[in-house]
């Protein structure tokens, strides 16, 4: 069972009641594979309408920088390598939704500037030696 290694706090989001913030952690925590995508794309009909666009970027940067969360004396040892992978696998997830039917490209696209945004502002505060925008996200 993947449980939370800690507890979340949704407060200034629209994320407020427990069937919303139970599909918020199922995202979250989905890992980079194919079964983690479906729960994604499972989950992720309750936040397409365009008011809650907002929390589906906060949920999708969260997601984004969750390994980080998950192992930061990782990161913080190999941060050049550990911040390619995080920019491939959001870049993983964008191409999942590409394929999507019901997840317009222009929010798929949107996602993937913020979740490339949340990497490096976690990275840089985890290693403030990094600079932003080092590594070749293309």
């Amino acid at each position: 069972m993947n449980m939370a290694l800690y507890t979340r706090d949704f407060s200034g989001t629209g994320i407020k009641t427990p069937f919303d913030q139970m599909r918020a952690n199922a995202m979250i925590n989905a890992k980079h594979d194919v079964r983690g995508m479906s729960i994604i794309n499972f989950n992720i009909n309750a936040f397409l309408q365009q008011a809650r666009h907002d929390d589906l970027y906060y949920i999708l940067c969260q997601w984004a920088v969750e390994p980080i969360k998950r192992s930061p004396s990782k990161f913080k040892r190999y941060p050049e390598a550990g911040e390619r992978a995080l920019h491939k696998r959001a870049r993983a997830l964008k191409n999942n939704f590409v394929k999507t039917p019901h997840m317009p490209d222009w929010l798929a696209e949107t996602a993937l500037e913020m979740m490339h945004s949340a990497i490096e502002e976690e990275m840089f505060a985890l290693c403030p030696e990094l600079k932003k925008s080092h590594i070749n996200i293309a």
